[in-house]
């Protein structure tokens, strides 16, 4: 847990760093994050390939929301395909759900899990076909007009399950 928490503290440090017009030259930075992308981290983002004449397809990740304030997000898009939309399950009268949320708030230094029987990202409209071991882009857009774009790996159904990548190309 400490080490979680250095870790957030070095990255809204530089953070602050970002925020600054910096008058110095002489030395780089390593940050590999704009202001916006720094504030909201997406990891393990992963959607599955379609199944034969399946309409849509399923992603999931882990959204960490690195700042002081609440994050919305209200939208979501993956290269190739031609609409995604945020889903949650819900139980009502004993049956569980799926419906589209309109927008995610993601609570300040909280994290949201995108995962089975949970939110989750629905993907249709495959313009391109999504092969097993690619990565598309992946951009998620927010209430403030801000977006922040990570890379979303395609993975076969068996692996949408398991964090592990133990599979084998032919």
């Amino acid at each position: 847990m400490r080490k979680a928490f250095a870790f957030v503290s070095l990255l809204s440090f530089s953070c602050l760093g970002v925020a600054h017009n910096h008058q110095h030259d002489g030395h780089e930075h390593h940050h590999h994050a704009t202001q916006d992308s720094a504030n909201l981290q997406v990891s393990q983002a992963k959607i599955r390939a379609f199944l034969p004449a399946a309409k849509s397809t399923a992603g999931y990740m882990t959204v960490f929301n690195n700042s002081e304030k609440p994050i919305t997000i209200v939208s979501a898009k993956i290269e190739g395909l031609g609409r995604v939309e945020i889903h949650e399950h819900i139980h009502s009268n004993g049956m569980m759900k799926m419906q589209p949320v309109k927008a995610l708030v993601v609570p300040a230094k909280q994290r949201i899990e995108f995962k089975p029987g949970g939110h989750h990202l629905m993907g249709f409209d495959p313009k391109v076909k999504l092969k097993v071991g690619e990565t598309r882009k992946l951009t998620l857009y927010f209430s403030d007009g801000e977006k922040v774009e990570n890379e979303i790996k395609v993975v076969s159904l068996k692996d949408a399950f398991s964090s592990e990548s133990h599979h084998h190309h032919h």
